[in-house]
């Protein structure tokens, strides 16, 4: 899970609180809602939080949550007043979602902009994708002509924060920091994303502000956009936004947009209810709450909670409002973890199952623990890695096969699933580098190949001033006996693997289940044992020659599917 680490000032966060509370129990509280505090201190606290709950990346939302979970205070209503400032928004290919609100009588001082400019940047690099997913502008709302507008440009200038000339997109793209850092979005576009007012460009998202709307500390009033990629990623954005500064005491404006294509709609939208069958938190949690007690819990977590008219307190049917700064909030199952959180796992009874029943491993995983107890005897440790790469990691290991893509990832470090353990053991190799030779890694885990299929792996790695192909395939023989396979003469062919020094593996029977012999009489192999190529080495910037192996595990068929395939077969 991805985290994000966030330093809090505790005398702002305890205004948010709403009291004055101990440190041990500020940090026990971070702790109970799953953030773990790294530090904690008389004058702040650092805490990683995690993208389920982005709320807390603002003091104000972090100091909301704890509050609720001691019972400081309750759950909150907001409410956004229609603004007069209406925002027309065109067709923008580059960066098709925008929203935007006002924010007035806000009071600027230095722990405010600090904390402001913390959240902003944690949401842009974590939940916002560093950029690509939302970017947020803010800006002094007194210094703005309305009417804005969001339109696409491929030719403009204005002046960008802290510079004193006028610049154009590709001009700041090439020229300045955060153009060059941010350049890669707009690979390939000709028409760029221009938030404006009748005297020219705010800001060009999600790149960099205009230095007329500049925030001083005499800004009073703020106007705030949103854009992006993800119409929910931008809305819980500027929910998370509205709430916080909200609860600074701020009055929040409901900027209306008016779609080039037609149609209006709101930029915030504050109301939600959902429906939670108690039953059925109940039967999750293996508790016996009545109603009253799950509202009080919920309420815990910041939730306003009824239950269903009409059928008094019998009733199975809670009705939730949920709190619009809540973006992980999908399914039913969402707020009975809530429960849970509130209700203490600490508190959670142990109990037995009511069925009898005889466990035992399946074969193939007493087969994965007997490998096991041969390598660690063989003096290799074990990784357990990720079962989630990226393209960048597999051109490194100079794996070009193509895997099963993930849709709408939450970070560039896992967008795809792995096709290989190779790369993951590299890694490792690579981040342990100084802890002396010889190195002997080794895995077993899931890999996918472009169709989805899934499949178990083992791969080993052998690290060393001389490591070579007969180092590891003496490992292989170790294990030979539990894989079934053989290793044949011819050449991997691999990129990664040094040619003339490696072989392929294929099953002892000559055969493998689904496969067909393939044209030059073999049958399609099942793993490879090698020396790793220098090129590969270099990328993971390894020292020393690296030696390997991968092969896929078999499927071990269970004794009594055996004996019913062969009485059928009689």
């Amino acid at each position: 899970m991805i985290m994000a680490t966030m330093t809090f000032d505790r005398k702002e966060l305890e205004q948010f609180i709403g009291k004055s509370r101990p440190l041990e129990e500020i940090v026990d509280s971070f702790e109970m809602l799953g953030m773990p505090v790294d530090k904690a201190t008389e004058d702040e606290i650092v805490a990683d939080i995690t993208t389920d709950r982005v709320d807390m990346f603002t003091v104000e939302g972090a100091g909301r949550a704890i509050g609720q979970f001691l019972g400081i205070s309750g759950p909150r209503k907001y409410k956004a007043e229609a603004s007069k400032v209406v925002m027309n928004v065109d067709n923008v290919p580059a960066r098709p979602i925008v929203l935007a609100f006002i924010a007035k009588g806000v009071k600027l001082d230095e722990k405010m902009i600090r904390s402001l400019i913390m959240a902003q940047e944690k949401l842009h690099e974590t939940f916002g994708r560093k950029r690509k997913k939302i970017a947020i502008g803010i800006h002094d709302l007194d210094k703005v002509s309305p009417p804005i507008s969001y339109r696409a440009f491929k030719y403009v200038t204005f002046v960008p924060l802290d510079t004193d000339k006028e610049m154009s997109p590709a001009d700041i793209l090439k020229e300045h920091p955060k153009g060059k850092e941010y350049a890669h979005i707009f690979d390939g576009v000709t028409e760029y994303p221009m938030v404006m007012d009748t005297k020219g460009v705010l800001s060009f998202p999600p790149i960099i502000n205009s230095e007329r709307t500049r925030l001083t500390d005499k800004t009073k009033n703020l106007l705030v956009d949103i854009t992006g990629t993800s119409e929910s990623a931008v809305r819980s954005t500027a929910h998370i936004l509205a709430t916080a500064l909200y609860d600074r005491g701020a009055s929040i404006e409901n900027i209306k947009l008016k779609m080039m294509q037609g149609g209006e709609q709101n930029s915030l939208i504050f109301e939600r209810k959902e429906k939670l069958s108690l039953k059925f938190a109940n039967k999750t949690l293996g508790l016996r709450l009545k109603p009253e007690r799950a509202i009080e819990l919920l309420a815990k977590m910041g939730y306003a909670a009824t239950a269903e008219e009409g059928k008094g307190a019998k009733s199975d049917t809670i009705t939730i409002e949920v709190p619009p700064y809540r973006a992980d909030i999908i399914h039913e199952v969402d707020f009975v973890e809530d429960i849970a959180v509130a209700y203490g796992y600490e508190n959670f009874k142990p109990d037995l199952p009511k069925l009898m029943t005889i466990g035992s491993l399946k074969p193939e995983t007493q087969t994965e623990n007997n490998i096991r107890g041969m390598l660690v005897s063989s003096q290799f440790n074990e990784i357990n890695s990720w079962t989630l790469t990226n393209e960048e990691t597999d051109r490194k290991a100079l794996i070009n096969d193509s895997g099963v893509e993930i849709k709408n990832p939450r970070t560039n470090d896992f967008t795809r699933f792995r096709t290989d353990l190779l790369p993951s053991l590299l890694s490792a190799l690579a981040i342990n580098k100084t802890r002396g030779l010889p190195q002997r890694l080794f895995e077993i885990g899931r890999v996918a190949d472009a169709k989805g299929n899934c499949s178990t792996h083992l791969c080993c790695v052998i690290t060393a001033e001389r490591a070579s192909f007969s180092d590891i395939a003496g490992v292989f023989d170790v294990v030979k006996s539990s894989l079934n396979a053989t290793a044949e003469p011819a050449d991997a062919g691999k990129e990664f693997l040094i040619p003339g020094r490696s072989v392929r593996f294929i099953r002892e029977s000559g055969k493998i289940e689904g496969k067909k012999r393939e044209a030059d009489g073999t049958v399609g192999s099942i793993g490879w044992c090698g020396e790793i190529h220098p090129q590969a080495l270099e990328n993971f910037k390894i020292d020393y020659p690296v030696a390997a192996f991968e092969i896929l595990l078999p499927t071990v068929v269970p004794a009594k599917a055996k004996r019913a395939s062969r009485r059928k077969a009689k």
